[in-house]
């Protein structure tokens, strides 16, 4: 770490706050959206330590960025000119199994926040526990779903137990990094746009109350976009909430966002204007286009925030990637079906999914400098240097049969979603269903020919007979009819035949409403709704393909694979080697030729593939490659292809570039 830059970006930031103007304790006077912390504000204006400070922050979520790379990041939020780094928490990853905690790697939000610190920026903390952010579930651990009553979001005491446990863990981890007590955090939110999804403001208040019970002295606020005031949610006009924290708003249109800054300021005089969530981009979701933001649109909005003297937070400073299987997804209402978001969260934000500079980044940093003239200046850092490791050819191939005798199997008279999968023990801890992955449901089977799914399975699914893929399924709706037979038996000849349905969780639903419950029903797999000719399947073996780190420790251990003998157009695993000589730096792996699926490197889940576009590269962080062999494992759905490809440059635009798409 470069201790030298640490001092000088430190001295910086208090030579800022010094040389602004002062307001008095007195002045201020007591304040409803603070319990004891710093951060306060009169006249439309913030103030820290009394002295006046105007919040110019970035979103940077370290779940999204190896942590190596995290300090690259925050110099060059530092360089652009900002003040600030806002951050959500997922709960999902942390508490991956219930009173289960993870605060290591990648998942170090301790370690990130006195980063954060030592690169002289302050943090906004966003601690959800929802936390939508095109993030699976929207942060929520699928776990809670096993409550076949689980009311999200709300005031359902199920739900409130756990999130009590939940904070209780993780204030604990971060309470002491609060700016009252020599941290950066400076304010904390309760929820997330909430107003969009409920006017449950008693929910509100229990999160903002349990938070201070556990130790929370910052300042409160909330967040929410157009849609959420004009409706009048979020206690602005039906029970007023912003009397307990200061109401900011999201917006990309600055039309919106003027009138969400009038709405702001009728609330109270002494209310400041604060952007939460400038969206500097957009995510992408597959089989659509990818989104940009016009430099001159993305220009002259900044322009507009800063003008109008408000605080300004860019989502996304630095977006990412959903690594393994944590990108969210969409319910579309208008046409049924699920809309699922890519593994990149590029985000069109001011740097690249790699952490490269853009020309977004140099209109935001003029723009800081000339809007507020006193703020420190830094060298803008070099970008990480990227490799073309060139070609992998596929030497091992393992069948999905093989792969099913990994995990625990389990028996059941019906089928059953993954999340309410019966306990089960594994080195000495105790689980209860699944959350993740992929589930196959196998039966056996002597007659049928016609399969009906009488509720809509809201993934993908793949329907075999004897290790035949007979049907691809998605985005079906209700009663969606197989034709099974295709000749394989006859009434004359009737014989046993195994039925296999693989079900892909393909991410569940980050963003609904209360009215249409789409969070609440977010179970995976089939839930009893599956007939063969009028039947419901019943003693059915099912296997809970995770493909977590477990699962990867127990797949090293067999000696299963068979060599790779050419193209397949069944599911299973492929494997290559590449050996690197130097010292592995960043890539992208190039996907074409192959339809779906994703990709372990050296046993990092790298995330999802699809040749529906528009993605079609996955970013390698060039700490999950070593000096050496490194392996490369894909797990394909349908068309394999004989080799794979890195790269220096990526691909995020284009769509259907393989015309055998599935």
């Amino acid at each position: 770490m470069d201790t030298g830059l640490c001092v000088t970006l430190c001295v910086a930031a208090a030579i800022y706050l010094v040389t602004s103007s002062t307001v008095s304790s007195e002045q201020l006077g007591d304040s409803p959206y603070v319990s004891n912390g710093s951060l306060t504000f009169k006249n439309r204006t913030f103030y820290l330590d009394d002295t006046e400070i105007r919040i110019v922050g970035g979103s940077l979520h370290y779940f999204r960025i190896v942590p190596e790379y995290w300090w690259d990041r925050m110099r060059k939020m530092k360089a652009c000119g900002l003040n600030s780094l806002t951050l959500y928490v997922p709960w999902n990853l942390h508490e991956p199994h219930p009173g289960k905690f993870n605060f290591d790697g990648i998942l170090n939000l301790r370690r990130f926040i006195e980063m954060a610190q030592r690169a002289g920026l302050y943090v906004i903390f966003r601690p959800g526990p929802y936390i939508c952010s095109e993030w699976e579930f929207g942060g929520l651990p699928a776990w809670l779903l096993r409550d076949p009553d689980m009311k999200v979001r709300s005031s359902y005491p199920g739900y409130q137990t756990y999130v009590r446990s939940y904070f209780f863990r993780l204030i604990a981890e971060i309470s002491d990094l609060q700016y009252h007590r020599g941290g950066p955090i400076i304010a904390v939110q309760v929820e997330n746009e909430f107003g969009s999804y409920s006017n449950d403001t008693q929910h509100l208040l229990f999160l903002k109350q349990t938070m201070e019970e556990y130790g929370i002295r910052e300042m409160f606020f909330t967040s929410d976009g157009f849609y959420n005031y004009t409706e009048g949610l979020n206690g602005l006009d039906n029970a007023p909430f912003y009397t307990e924290a200061l109401p900011t708003v999201n917006f990309q249109d600055i039309v919106q966002g003027e009138q969400l800054f009038d709405k702001v300021e009728t609330l109270d005089d002494d209310f400041p204007l604060m952007v939460t969530e400038y969206w500097s981009g957009w995510f992408d979701q597959w089989g659509d286009q990818h989104h940009t933001q016009s430099l001159d649109d993305f220009g002259s909005t900044v322009a507009a925030i800063l003008n109008r003297s408000a605080s300004i937070n860019f989502y996304m400073f630095h977006g990412g990637t959903n690594f393994g299987f944590m990108n969210g997804a969409n319910w579309d209402f208008e046409k049924n079906t699920l809309k699922t978001d890519v593994t990149s969260y590029d985000y069109d934000a001011l740097l690249t999914e790699a952490g490269d500079t853009t020309e977004k980044y140099r209109i935001a940093r003029q723009l800081i400098h000339n809007a507020i003239p006193e703020t420190p200046r830094f060298d803008i850092p070099y970008d990480t240097p990227k490799e073309d490791w060139g070609r992998v050819h596929i030497q091992d191939f393992m069948s999905l049969e093989n792969i099913i005798k990994i995990p625990q199997k389990f028996r059941m008279n019906r089928t059953v979603p993954m999340e309410l999968l019966p306990l089960h023990s594994m080195d000495g801890v105790t689980f209860g269903g699944q959350s993740y992955g992929y589930i196959l449901y196998r039966v056996n089977i002597t007659h049928g020919h016609n399969l009906t799914f009488t509720d809509f399975p809201r993934d993908r699914i793949e329907v075999f007979v004897d290790g035949h893929s007979v049907a691809v399924l998605e985005g079906m709706v209700d009663n969606v009819d197989v034709n099974i037979s295709l000749g394989l038996y006859t009434e004359a000849f009737p014989r046993e035949r195994v039925l296999d349905i693989l079900v892909e969780n393909r991410g569940r639903v980050n963003y609904g409403t209360m009215e249409k419950t789409v969070l609440d029903k977010q179970r995976k797999g089939l839930d009893n709704n599956c007939l063969l000719d009028g039947e419901l399947l019943d003693d059915v073996e099912i296997y809970p393909l995770e493909f977590d780190e477990d699962f990867y420790k127990r797949l090293q251990d067999r000696f299963v694979w068979g060599k790779y003998i050419g193209q397949s157009d069944l599911p299973g695993f492929y494997r290559g080697r590449k050996f690197i000589a130097n010292t592995p730096l960043d890539s992208y792996l190039n996907m074409k030729g192959w339809t779906k699926g994703f990709v372990y490197i050296n046993g990092y889940n790298l995330g999802r593939f699809w040749n529906e576009g528009p993605q079609q590269t996955l970013f390698v962080p060039g700490p999950y490659l070593r000096q050496g062999f490194n392996e490369i494992l894909i797990f394909e759905h349908h068309k394999s292809h004989d080799s794979v490809s890195f790269q220096e440059t990526y691909i995020l635009d284009e769509l259907h570039l393989d015309e055998s798409t599935v």
